[in-house]
């Protein structure tokens, strides 16, 4: 006792400094997380935790504060929120209040800032009509949008281009996907999280090109803006002073972080083992670089005890996806992986596992820095390089940043075994509007004449000059090199009659039609490692192995064995299957197709004699793994695909998402049909049923209040 009061007049002598009030704040939260909360100290505790506007960690109770303080409280808790028990501290007061009037706001601030609660206060406020959330993944599009239905406003929650929309709505989107609405939603408001990745912090160039152009389409709106992100100092020059202003930086933190170098040590597996069984008291997460690391790492670093569920979870992935899958034999040994290639509700299960503490060690890629929370005392860092490069200090800010967490963990603890690189000033790059060299000729070519810079109409000419294809098309297929699709324009020209007509079909092509397409697209659309190690050959040898397993990954993987390279592994295969899946079914493919599609129509055009392609047909057979679309969509919901499939078979179908969800959530209400279900495919179900059908429900309740105020 006598040490804790002695803590407490040292960090409240450190705050007669102004200039040592983060020293305070971090001396502060350090003696947090050793507070037993006695009695005697509370009002001490609680005035220094509203001196230092760590209002959230004030004791609530009115009668323990005195009037002035009761007022603080009470000013730092948004009408919006306040029924649901929630404080802002003093930072989110303030950008939330700028928000609030009508202020654009470009936010820099530590993972433990809370940037996403100013955005749950701002949807409780329900000030404008259409909101736009655009989020770097899927996986954080479903973990956004569960969080928003349970707010329960009167918005409709809209997160695929298909969905119907309400009188006012909140679109919680990838940048891919906010494109694809047709009609673009009026924006009164917009958010882009992680917005770094407009620049430099976004490794795929198509990926970035699309951000930009979503960036610049919202932007063009007049809609008011909130942009959030950690780590950055600075907006680059050169970027339109509009958001130099807007910009805040703040280092304000509600946990404080240590950082251990250990890249002297030796025998690194010995050392991690060591801390993962001794010391590190709390849910550890384990960075590496590639999905094939997190496999073999998974499987050194086994957990002494093992809950009994979780060696369900386990033997059940290996059951429906393959029993040597290194996620399954890892987490049969109680450790989770989260990588890029598992499916989306595998990504999910592993999260749900780590945040009920079923599993406290989880190895994973940097796909998890990019906004899926989680809780985590400690974080180790195993690999000194990420795509083959040293991990920079952005980079390393970001995985730091996922240890320690606001109520959970006050200190956080990162081990790293390669050594912390030194401290560099992040710069964020808006290449849409500096017209930087990193801005791709498929973003500038978005731009009109009158808004480009001399260097980019330089550029731009061998574009702007040709006349194999038109501007129209060009810009119409968003984030593709403008070059590249007028080289497919030029083969497409140049070709016989003969071969011409194998690009020019509708609906279902023969083999040989299709082969044709993925050859040209692949050749002319595709460079480099875009191409991943394939061929046209295998991508129809593959596409054919999807189509006839009727999506059994076990009996994709038996067929893919044979033709696997001498190094790989099962496990090897069975990542090799998945990624196919969602990198080149989910993705490249329907790119190469939409696009070459538009193209063809226009050359086909000037070809009188020959008939225009249309392949949407079978990219979307494609796009859906050639099963029902409904069954991809509830993947990304957190439904397994072989739990779709069985539920498929007991009735479960219908021409809308809309009508999918309604009666899963009637299947998983019925008893007959639970019986028929594992312990484990109950828990998946539950998870998603919850959430879906909590947003019918709003959806529900939205429509009949529509229709009472109209007069129905």
């Amino acid at each position: 006792m006598p040490e804790q009061f002695g803590n407490l007049r040292e960090i409240a002598t450190l705050l007669l400094d102004t200039e040592r009030e983060k020293e305070a704040r971090d001396r502060f939260i350090r003696f947090l997380d050793g507070y037993g909360g006695a009695d005697q100290f509370a009002a001490v505790v609680d005035s220094i935790a509203i001196r230092l506007g760590l209002y959230p960690y004030v004791d609530q109770e009115p009668q323990g504060l005195s009037e002035a303080e009761a007022l603080l409280i009470a000013y730092h808790t948004p009408v919006a929120l306040h029924d649901r028990g929630f404080v802002f501290h003093s930072e989110q007061q303030k950008v939330y209040e700028r928000l609030m009037d009508g202020e654009s706001i470009v936010l820099s601030a530590p993972t433990s800032f809370g940037k996403s609660a100013v955005i749950d206060a701002l949807v409780l406020s329900e000030r404008w009509s259409n909101i736009v959330l655009i989020v770097p993944t899927i996986a954080l599009i479903d973990e956004t949008r569960r969080r928003l239905v349970q707010l329960k406003s009167d918005y409709t929650i809209v997160s695929h281009p298909q969905q119907q929309r309400g009188a006012r709505n909140v679109f919680v989107l990838t940048q891919e996907r906010f494109l694809e609405l047709d009609p673009a939603p009026a924006t009164d408001f917009f958010v882009i999280d992680e917005f770094y990745k407009l620049g430099s912090g976004e490794t795929d160039h198509i990926r970035r090109s699309t951000l930009n152009i979503a960036w610049r389409q919202l932007k063009n709106t007049g809609a008011q803006y909130y942009l959030i992100g950690p780590s950055i100092d600075a907006v680059q020059d050169g970027v339109v002073a509009e958001l130099n202003r807007a910009l805040t930086v703040s280092d304000y933190n509600t946990v404080v972080v240590d950082v251990e170098d250990r890249s002297d040590v030796e025998d690194v597996m010995g050392d991690i083992r060591a801390f993962l069984d001794g010391e590190a008291d709390g849910a550890t997460l384990v960075f590496v670089s590639s999905p094939s690391r997190a496999g073999q790492l998974a499987n050194e670093i086994p957990a002494q005890n093992v809950d009994a569920f979780v060696e369900e979870v386990a033997a059940w992935i290996g059951e429906n996806y393959d029993p040597d899958w290194h996620v399954a034999t890892a987490l049969s040994h109680g450790v989770g992986t989260h990588t890029g290639p598992m499916p989306r509700s595998i990504q999910r299960a592993m999260i749900r596992l780590f945040a009920q503490r079923r599993i406290d060690r989880l190895v994973c890629t940097t796909t998890l820095i990019e906004g899926v929370n989680t809780v985590a005392r400690n974080v180790i860092l195993y690999d000194k390089k990420i795509n083959r490069r040293p991990i920079d200090f952005f980079t390393f800010s970001n995985i730091r940043g996922r240890a320690g967490r606001m109520f959970k963990h006050f200190v956080g603890r990162v081990i790293s075994y390669g050594p912390p690189p030194d401290r560099q000033e992040a710069l964020v790059d808006v290449p849409i509007e500096s017209q930087s060299s990193a801005a791709s000729l498929a973003t500038l070519v978005q731009l009109r004449p009158e808004e480009l810079s001399s260097d980019s109409v330089e550029r731009l000419a061998p574009v702007l000059e040709q006349r194999e294809l038109s501007l129209d098309t060009i810009r119409r297929n968003r984030g593709l090199d403008p070059e590249r699709q007028i080289a497919a324009a030029i083969r497409m020209r140049q070709a016989s009659d003969a071969e011409f007509a194998n690009w020019s079909w509708n609906g279902i092509p023969t083999n040989d039609q299709l082969r044709s397409v993925i050859e040209l697209g692949y050749n002319e659309l595709l460079q480099g490692t875009e191409r991943s190690g394939v061929n046209p050959g295998s991508i129809m040898a593959r596409l054919s192995n999807v189509r006839s397993s009727g999506g059994s990954i076990r009996e994709m993987v038996e067929r893919q064995l044979p033709y696997r390279y001498p190094t790989q592994t099962r496990s090897d295969v069975v990542d090799d299957v998945l990624a196919f899946q969602r990198n080149w079914m989910g993705f490249k493919i329907p790119f190469m197709l939409r696009a070459l599609s538009a193209i063809q129509s226009e050359v086909a055009a000037d070809r009188s004699a020959q008939q225009r392609g249309n392949y949407e047909f079978v990219l979307r057979e494609i796009e859906s793994l050639y099963l029902p679309s409904f069954m991809v969509e509830l993947e990304d919901y957190g439904l397994p695909m072989p739990i779709a499939l069985k539920l498929s078979g007991m009735g479960l179908r219908g021409a809308t998402i809309e009508e999918v969800v309604t009666q899963l959530g009637r299947m998983a209400a019925d008893q007959g049909i639970l019986r028929r279900l594992t312990r484990v495919e109950r828990w998946f179900l539950s998870d998603v049923a919850s959430g879906l059908v909590a947003e019918m429900q709003v959806r529900a309740s939205a429509r009949d209040a529509d229709g009472q105020g109209s007069g129905e």
